[in-house]
């Protein structure tokens, strides 16, 4: 009854928290996986996700989580699986296709992004990575929550990092369905939600891709400098985009040069607090003891199959594909505090501190260079 393709109510959310439950079994299970897991569960797992309706976003994302499980603990195992004359790798990619499908619903693709980065690596050339790159940027353009374009961006972020160059030349090359330039949409749509991103890996994959983007921008005269970007300060509540008050004649466009380093001192300056934080200590021990106390009135009661997933999981906070990302090894605030440092010796610095609001500045002020 779990894998059936028909589903509504209790019948698709109990779905949805078994799905959630294998994921963190398979995440536990020594490699290689057993037999269990590859001839079993897998396809299962495949037959009741592809087969969803359109609008079952919460088995598209429980359902494309478990297949990356086990991608990531026996990609060779699974890719070669014969299922009904269908490869494990040909059947993952049609399940990457129906969640980046622009009919279906945009939040099925919220873990859309993390399935294709896996699948790029660890499969690499095997792949029509072109294809599958096309089909993000085109669902990418159809999105609206921050939260789903963070997942989708954070793709062609992580190309960024490993192959700059060949990324963009790639992305110039292609279009959105409207006709806008590849690359000059995703550059467009990172800066305007960049301060929007959640997830402490995510935020330093991004903050790093843009280390390497400013320079390669400044060093040339290259018509992605002629982009311009609203300034508007923006944030997040309810999952909608909270735009400042705009003036009458409408928010103020920057260069794209000029945003980059925005974020960057922005982002350096978030560092910075959060150090800080840390050094003044945790939780209060009047909030210690309201923590004791909730826990002390917890009383034993019947486990649901989410609630026990989510327990089986607390303990491992690591993604498995990226626990080994040497971004990972990083100290984001030597980057940048390095990075920032290293800038104000550029014949544009002083120009690019004009920008700055004062908030800005005195983030700068605390590196004490020239120009801020």
């Amino acid at each position: 009854a779990v894998v059936s393709t028909q589903s509504t109510g209790d019948e698709e959310d109990m779905r949805t928290e078994v799905l959630d439950l294998l994921t963190t079994f398979i995440r536990k299970t020594p490699v290689p996986l057993p037999d269990v897991y590859t001839k079993e569960v897998f396809p299962a797992a495949m037959a009741l996700t592809i087969g969803c309706v359109k609008d079952s976003s919460a088995i598209l994302q429980s359902g494309g989580e478990c297949v990356r499980a086990c991608l990531a603990q026996s990609f060779q195992q699974v890719s070669t699986l014969n299922i009904n004359g269908i490869s494990g790798m040909d059947y993952t990619m049609q399940l990457i296709g129906k969640m980046l499908d622009p009919e279906v619903s945009e939040y099925g693709a919220l873990y859309a992004g993390r399935l294709v980065s896996s699948l790029i690596k660890h499969a690499g050339t095997a792949l029509n990575i072109n294809e599958i790159l096309q089909a993000v940027l085109n669902k990418l353009a159809k999105c609206e929550s921050p939260t789903i374009q963070q997942s989708l961006l954070v793709v062609f972020i992580k190309l960024f990092n490993h192959d700059l160059e060949g990324s963009m030349t790639f992305l110039q090359s292609i279009n959105t369905p409207s006709g806008e330039n590849g690359l000059v949409y995703v550059l467009k749509s990172w800066c305007e939600i960049q301060e929007m991103f959640t997830g402490e890996y995510e935020t330093k994959v991004a903050v790093i891709a843009l280390t390497k983007f400013l320079p390669h921008l400044l060093a040339t005269d290259s018509p992605l400098n002629q982009i311009m970007v609203s300034d508007e300060e923006i944030s997040l509540e309810g999952g909608r985009i909270m735009r400042s008050s705009k003036p009458p004649q409408g928010p103020t466009m920057i260069p794209i040069t000029v945003k980059i380093f925005k974020i960057l001192v922005q982002e350096f300056g978030n560092v910075v607090e959060e150090l800080e934080a840390e050094k003044n200590g945790g939780l209060s021990e009047d909030e210690d003891d309201i923590e004791e106390e909730e826990d002390e009135d917890i009383e034993p009661q019947f486990v649901s199959i989410a609630q026990l997933a989510h327990m089986l999981g607390d303990d491992d906070d690591e993604d498995e594909d990226t626990k080994d990302d040497p971004i990972n090894e990083i100290d984001l605030h030597s980057h940048l505090q390095q990075f920032l440092t290293q800038l104000s010796t550029h014949n544009t610095y002083n120009q690019l501190c004009q920008a700055l609001n004062e908030n800005e500045r005195t983030v700068l002020n605390s590196l004490q260079v020239s120009g801020s």
